[in-house]
This record gives C-alpha cells, sequence and structure tokens, in this order.
C-alpha cells in the first residue's frame, strides 16, 4: 500500500513540475528577433495569381488525383515486376528481335472507339530499313489501314514511302466559320486514300526539311453514329445548306513540303530553344479535268515559338502563334480540305474539326513536365479560332479558349499512348462560356 502510494506521489509530481517547466519556458521564450527585412506583404502579382489558382484548380486536380498519382502509382508497380521487359519480351520476335507487334486502341469521346495492331519491323531487308504500320477498325464502317517505310540513306538523308486508306462513318459537322454551334453537329461518313513518296533531310539540331508528291481522293457513303442525323439526310430534308463539295468525290495529285529551324537537342538534352516552322501543299484535282471544271488549291501556313526548360531537366514552358490557310487557286476548293482545329491538330480540346475555316489563328502555352521514364505530364491553353480567306472578319473578340490537361509517351509518336482531357469555350463576344468537352486515352498512330 505504502509503496502503491509512493509510487502515485512521485508520478504525480514529475507531472506538475514538467508542466510548470513548460510554463516558464514559455514565459522565458526569447522574443522574435527582427532582423532588418520587411515584412511580408500581399503585392499586386499575389492578387493576380489567386483568379488563375482558382480557374486552373480542377485542371490540378484531375492532374493530381487522376493521372500523377495513380499513374505514379502504377509506374513504381510496373518497375518492381519487370512488366516492361515482360511485356517486351512477349511482343518481340524476329531473327534479331527487330520486329514488334502489340495490339492498340483507342477512345476519344464523341468519336466511335477503335481496336487494331501496331507493327515495327526494323532492318527488314536492310539495316538502314524500318517499316511501321497500322490497322484499326470498328466494324466495317470504321478502318483505318497505313503504313510507312523508311531508309536512312545517311544518318541524316531518309527516303520514305506511306500510304493509307481511311473509311470512317463518324466524321462530325459543324458548319464552318468562327460562330459555328456545338448543338449544330452532324455526321457525315467518308472514305480517302493517300499514297506518297518523300524525302528528309536533318540538319542542325532538331531542323529539318520534307517534301512529298502522292495522290489523294475521297469519296462519300451514307452513315452516322452517335446518334447523331446525317448530314446528307438534313440536306435532302432542306433544313441544311450543303457545304462546298459535299458529295462531289475527287482524286489527285499533290506535293507539299515543310521546313522546321529548330534550336533544340534531342533528348535528353534541356529543352530550351527557338523554333520556326513553314509548310505548304497544293493539291489538283484530276478527277473533275476530264469533264468539269478543273479545280485547285493550295493550303500554307507557320508557327514560330520559343521553349524554357525550367530546371534543365524536362520542364518546359513553350508558347507559340500559329496561322493557316487554305484557299482555290482555280475552280472551287472542296470543304474537307479547309483549315480545321481540334483533333490531333491545333486546339487539341476540341474534337475532331469542331472548326473549320479558310485561315486559322492560333497562339498557345504549354507546360510539359516529366512523369515517368516514358511518359511526359502536359497541360496546354491556347486562344484562338478560324476565320475567312486569309484571316478575313479577324477580331479579337472572336477567340474561343481552350485547355487540356494529360499525359503522353515522350518516345516515337508512331506507337504512342495518350490521355487527354479537355475542354473549349465559345467565343469571347459570345459569352465565352465552356460548351465542348474532349476525353481521350489509347495510341495514337502518326507516321
Amino acid at each position: 500500500m505504502r509503496s502503491s502510494f509512493i509510487t502515485t506521489f512521485a508520478a504525480s509530481a514529475l507531472t506538475f513540475c514538467l508542466a510548470t517547466n513548460d510554463a516558464h519556458a514559455d514565459d522565458d521564450k526569447r522574443p522574435k528577433q527582427d532582423y532588418g527585412h520587411p515584412a511580408p506583404k500581399t503585392d499586386a502579382g499575389d492578387v493576380l495569381a489567386w483568379p488563375a489558382r482558382v480557374v486552373l484548380f480542377p485542371l490540378w486536380l484531375i492532374s493530381e488525383g487522376l493521372l500523377r498519382q495513380p499513374i505514379g502509382a502504377g509506374a513504381r508497380a510496373i518497375e518492381r515486376n519487370n512488366v516492361v521487359d515482360t511485356l517486351e519480351d512477349f511482343f518481340t520476335f524476329g531473327p534479331h528481335d527487330n520486329v514488334t507487334l502489340y495490339p492498340s486502341a483507342l477512345f476519344d469521346f464523341g468519336l466511335l472507339p477503335s481496336v487494331g495492331a501496331n507493327l515495327a519491323w526494323t532492318e527488314l531487308g536492310s539495316k538502314k530499313n524500318t517499316l511501321r504500320a497500322h490497322v484499326g477498325f470498328w466494324g466495317p464502317d470504321w478502318v483505318v489501314l497505313s503504313g510507312t517505310d523508311t531508309y536512312d540513306r545517311t544518318p541524316k538523308e531518309h527516303l520514305h514511302f506511306s500510304a493509307s486508306v481511311t473509311r470512317r462513318r463518324d466524321i462530325p459537322f459543324y458548319g464552318i466559320g468562327p460562330r459555328s454551334a456545338q448543338n449544330a453537329r452532324v455526321r457525315y461518313a467518308a472514305q480517302t486514300f493517300e499514297i506518297a513518296p518523300g524525302y528528309t533531310h536533318d540538319f542542325w539540331r532538331s531542323s529539318n526539311i520534307t517534301t512529298s508528291a502522292g495522290f489523294r481522293g475521297l469519296d462519300y457513303f451514307d452513315g452516322t453514329c452517335c446518334g447523331d442525323n446525317s448530314l446528307r439526310d438534313e440536306i435532302r430534308n432542306g433544313t441544311r445548306v450543303a457545304p462546298q463539295g459535299y458529295d462531289d468525290p475527287y482524286y489527285g495529285g499533290f506535293q507539299r513540303i515543310a521546313i522546321s529551324i529548330d534550336s533544340r537537342r534531342p533528348r535528353p538534352a534541356p529543352g530550351t530553344g527557338v523554333r520556326i516552322e513553314a509548310h505548304e501543299e497544293t493539291m489538283f484535282d484530276l478527277a473533275r479535268t476530264g469533264g468539269g471544271t478543273p479545280s485547285s488549291w493550295i493550303r500554307w501556313g507557320g508557327s514560330a515559338g520559343v521553349a524554357v526548360d525550367l530546371t534543365g531537366t524536362q520542364r518546359v514552358l513553350a508558347l507559340s502563334i500559329d496561322a493557316e490557310l487554305a484557299e482555290a487557286m482555280q475552280g472551287k476548293m472542296p470543304f474537307t480540305e479547309l483549315v480545321a482545329l481540334g483533333g490531333d491538330t491545333l486546339m487539341p480540346g476540341y474534337i475532331r474539326n469542331r472548326l473549320l475555316g479558310q485561315s486559322a489563328l492560333v497562339a498557345t502555352m504549354q507546360y510539359t513536365w516529366p512523369i515517368w521514364v516514358f511518359l511526359d505530364g502536359v497541360a496546354t491553353v491556347s486562344a484562338g479560332n478560324v476565320y475567312g480567306e486569309r484571316f478575313a472578319n479577324f477580331t479579337v473578340d472572336k477567340s474561343r479558349l481552350n485547355a487540356g490537361i494529360g499525359v503522353r509517351s515522350n518516345g516515337d509518336r508512331a506507337s504512342g499512348f495518350e490521355i487527354l482531357v479537355g475542354g473549349g469555350t465559345d467565343p469571347l463576344d459570345e459569352g465565352f462560356k465552356v460548351s465542348s468537352f474532349r476525353f481521350l486515352v489509347g495510341s495514337h498512330h502518326g507516321f
């Protein structure tokens, strides 16, 4: 009993002493010293930053909660279990492990999905020759076949031969001009082919010049999807005027040339640099020269941009401005050859063909950062629109805002992977409200 009492008393005394000591320590704490630095104040920059933080918060939340954290966890699991090596061994074969064949799939919200396969065959017939091919389909009215064979004549000179056939019934059409409405969407079905040999010469750093010439054709067929009316039916019913060249197939020859001056070095060098690009394509419709009015048209444009690698580790902030133009040289130019914004082109937060016009002007700010050894995060904000011939009727208040965030593979685009969440607005003078949404996940396959 006595022992228990002494133990209890000692514990109580120790607790009291510690509490008293803490109280005295708080009383004796040295006052905060003033070293002469001015007290922190909220400046105009802090105030102006808050609207941007509020606007970008949903994008940050998507990037952090739906992209970076899950992908980071998945990447760590992949590395721990050697998934990359296992898959590479499974999909690679050939006498020198020089053939890769693997499945692909693409889901682009607002369009039909597709499944297929990609093929890469190096040293085909020669150590300098590489074949890349893709097949994708979603039923008999959604088929894509494409391939490019490249022969490296020298380390800087490349001969290539490309061919593609596409048949789709889900192509959206919203109208032509800067004020096409989101709720005006209809669909049309078309099949195209293109075949072209070409030549690319790499020179200073990442600069190159590419030229090609070949044949391209387009024809229409009945079809629609996704619950939308077909363009053909609305024209027949008199509820819509046919766009220029609709239901009038064309087949002809074309030539194109593109030159890019790019001061950036290939990865893993820092991504700081300047890029200037110009391109031109001329098309001659041979299908009409036999019994109708000959037609030919030209599409050309260019871009200028600057990129700054903020840390020297591929955290790159880039600013660019792009101008695109299209016009008839003789006869009439079909609407399918107009400048298009959305999809895999400029302003990717819009769906494919969301905006069509004779010219376009777009300013873009993009930030990319590494997420994993094979993946980069991408955040893009752009402003612009399509306009009339040679930017006719251009005004700033017709501009639309477009934004997107996602991840993409940082290797060869011919076998790349991408996840994108984006959206776009109506023109500024129509309220600037968000009217378009895009979600994409899968394998893109541009050769």
